[in-house]
């Protein structure tokens, strides 16, 4: 029986097509990370901020 190997230049030329560089998707990773983050601390903020000004009860 035999195996047929992948080669790592077709999954490198698939990635850079899909999504561009490796530096590229870390990147658009870092930044959509960073974005949630602050979306969550502001919705946390914005919620015991009314909680503790009686709004929310």
């Amino acid at each position: 029986m035999k195996t047929d190997n992948v080669t790592n230049s077709n999954n490198t030329e698939r990635t850079t097509i899909e999504g561009g560089s490796k530096e590229a998707l870390n990147q658009k990773t870092s930044v959509q990370f960073l974005l949630s983050t602050a979306l969550v601390v502001i919705t946390i903020i914005l919620v015991s901020a009314t909680a503790y000004y009686g709004l929310i009860h």
